[in-house]
């Protein structure tokens, strides 16, 4: 939840982003947005240098491994954003003619990044042997799974190529992780509960399915998620959207819109919330439960059930500890942070493989049914899938939705939607409305509609009814891609502005 550009379609806050609406405009200065070239220059610089110490060279190249995995990853980052930058192997001075220079092709930079990041594979610590908190060959075979399955995907459905090269390099990641036996999903036979866990669980270590997480330690750092999320602060407004809560199956394994025996509506949030995917529970607070000064239903904006305000009605849980220590220590808490975790390079192999027309019932059985077995969901079977009527995506093969269906709700509110919306040029879906809980009047005597909250014709809270009246806009032919800020486009002629922005 720490990306500034979260889950714009999983996770809404009371003031609407202007990304996620289309209203950002050109940038004046580079400031702290993604053009900005300082740690990528600090990064070469050392790579320029350390065979100078004089130290064994494999400890030498152990380190030059983990310059090279972030170096890898700041690049990842600057082409999600602006497609073609320009690719630095050394660090630059004020003489430097690369000063000057126009970008470099998506294809060129991607094809060094993959180069570099199987340098840091090749020369990374296996886990046994790696400090404990640093960089390991497990943790840089991660980050090369995500990078290509997104450049893989992107290319596929931006019409660059097939893709083909990058799903291949994303399996064969993941693939070795598999193989090494490192990890495994996080399952204590309680489908209720172990989900969540792995998200308020104030010490991550010894968890089976951590690659990597960021430690929280009381005097030496500290972050305030739960406090947020359970404090005054609420009233920041952070909540999700029903497109979320709608996307998660029924608990037979089928979606809301072809189960009648378990979907029982939209007429109350309590019950379109049950026999559902537990993981629904897990992640969006059931009315009255778990929240330790939540109301027998949601605080809506106008019903004064507390300082708290939930403007879909749809309220988080995941990240939130049930601990009143842990809320109380404010900006010091300690809960540990996962950033990657095994379960997402499940979900990378079952997407490359299913893309790559290669998925198997074998490959779904070790990737994807882990993590529904978790939770006591059904597995996937090849052979039953049924399209989806209500599917976002109504054209792509039912594998390929489903897939892509876990992996949303897998990774809800995780920042990753965001991306993944863009490297499947789905765009467009940015401009279907945002909306809530279905609104039941008699819930909720003190709120005025038209003053406090507005609703659909179907009775559905919108939440930016009055401060974004004409809804979000998307714009294919500039959207995908961030604009470069002004001063570096006087500073160097050579670079030219993405398409569509002025």
């Amino acid at each position: 939840m720490s990306n500034k550009l979260h889950s714009f379609r999983n996770f809404n806050k009371q003031n609407y982003d202007k990304v996620a609406a289309g209203e950002h405009i050109v940038p004046e200065k580079s400031g702290d947005n993604e053009w900005n070239w300082e740690f990528i220059r600090k990064c070469n610089y050392f790579l320029s240098r350390y065979n100078r110490a004089g130290i064994a060279q494999k400890i030498k190249d152990s380190y030059a491994a983990e310059v090279h995995f972030f170096k890898c990853w700041e690049y990842f980052n600057k082409v999600k954003r602006y497609g073609d930058v320009p690719w630095l192997s050394e660090d630059l001075t004020t003489d430097s003619e690369e000063l000057f220079a126009p970008r470099d092709s998506r294809l060129l930079v991607m094809d060094s990044v993959l180069t570099n990041l199987n340098w840091a594979i090749s020369n990374l610590p296996v886990k046994s042997e790696a400090v404990d908190g640093r960089i390991n060959k497990d943790v840089a075979l991660i980050l090369k799974a995500r990078i290509c399955l997104h450049e893989g995907t992107f290319r596929k459905y931006h019409g660059i190529d097939d893709g083909t090269t990058f799903l291949k390099e994303a399996v064969d990641a993941v693939s070795t992780l598999m193989h090494e036996g490192n990890y495994s999903i996080y399952n204590t036979g309680n489908p209720d509960k172990d989900y969540r866990n792995l998200f308020c669980d104030l010490d991550l270590a010894g968890n089976p399915e951590m690659i990597y997480y960021k430690k929280y330690e009381l005097g030496l750092l500290g972050n305030r998620i739960s406090n947020l999320l359970e404090g005054e602060e609420s009233a920041l407004g952070w909540s999700v959207s029903k497109s979320l809560v709608d996307s998660y199956l029924c608990e037979c394994g089928k979606p809301i819109s072809l189960c009648k025996e378990h979907f029982l509506g939209h007429d109350s949030i309590q019950a379109e919330m049950l026999h559902r995917d537990p993981r629904l529970c897990q992640t969006v607070c059931y009315p009255g439960k778990d929240l330790l000064r939540e109301s027998i239903l949601p605080s809506i904006p106008g019903s004064g059930m507390s300082t708290s305000n939930i403007p879909t009605g749809y309220r988080i849980i995941k990240f939130w500890v049930d601990d009143p220590e842990e809320y109380l220590r404010y900006q010091q808490g300690i809960l540990d942070a996962p950033i990657f975790r095994y379960a997402e390079a499940l979900l990378i192999y079952a997407e490359a493989k299913a893309e790559l027309g290669e998925c198997t019932q074998n490959d779904l059985d070790k990737s994807i049914n882990l993590l529904r077995k978790r939770v006591g969901m059904p597995d996937m079977i090849m052979a039953n899938l049924i399209k989806d009527p209500l599917s976002d995506f109504p054209l792509l093969p039912v594998l390929i939705d489903e897939i892509r269906r876990e992996r949303r709700v897998e990774l809800a509110l995780e920042s990753f939607r965001y991306d993944d919306m863009m490297r499947w040029k789905a765009g467009k879906l940015f401009e279907n409305p945002v909306r809530g809980m279905k609104y039941v009047a008699s819930q909720y005597p003190k709120v005025v509609l038209g003053k406090h909250i507005q609703i659909d014709d179907e009775g559905f809270i919108l939440p930016y009814w009055n401060i974004l009246p004409n809804g979000r806009t998307f714009d294919e032919s500039k959207h995908y891609y961030f604009p470069l800020p002004t001063e570096e486009l006087v500073i160097n002629p050579n670079l030219k502005q993405n398409p569509g922005w002025k």
